[in-house]
């Protein structure tokens, strides 16, 4: 069994990260914000904006994860247009949300099982955190949300598993 990282205080990731970062010549805080649907993006966005507002200087990237694809018989995979096409317009309209919010940000799709992908994802992107939404509408929502960022949370080896709340502020995922 896996222990879970420690956790600091709410405030501490991102001001620790930027400034680990500004020691190694990097500067720039680096978020992947996995967008299952148009209003996931609101979330992350606010939480983005927050942390520039504080000074901190970040750089969004979105992730978008498919189905894995099918395969024929011979391993080859078949490509359906239905869902890039849904795929891409989900994160043009994400994008669209970003640039108006005048951040910095690089949209991704995957196909592969979720889990796996967020978090090969954000170590290739040399993420310091993965923002997912602290969805409030309904029991089932929140549920799998806190589900998920609890699994991201014990399998990742390198970013920090933050819910966002609707307000901006970030913190780990409930015990």
């Amino acid at each position: 069994m896996q222990a879970a990282h420690p956790v600091p205080p709410r405030h501490a990731h991102a001001t620790e990260h930027a400034a680990n970062a500004a020691g190694s010549g990097q500067a720039t805080l680096q978020l992947l914000l996995p967008v299952k649907r148009a209003g996931d993006i609101v979330y992350g966005a606010r939480y983005a904006r927050r942390l520039r507002e504080w000074g901190i200087d970040v750089h969004v990237s979105l992730l978008h994860v498919t189905p894995p694809l099918p395969q024929h018989a011979d391993g080859t995979a078949l490509h359906g247009q239905g869902e890039n096409g849904a795929a891409a317009q989900l994160m043009r309209e994400a994008g669209l949300y970003l640039s108006r919010s005048h951040l910095s940000f690089s949209t991704h799709i995957f196909s592969g099982e979720r889990l796996f992908t967020i978090l090969d994802t954000a170590e290739l992107l040399g993420c310091h955190e993965i923002v997912l939404p602290a969805l409030k509408n309904s029991p089932w929502q929140r549920h799998f949300a806190d589900t998920l960022a609890h699994k991201l949370a014990r399998a990742t080896r390198s970013a920090t598993v933050l819910l966002a709340d609707a307000d901006g502020f970030g913190g780990p995922p409930a015990a």
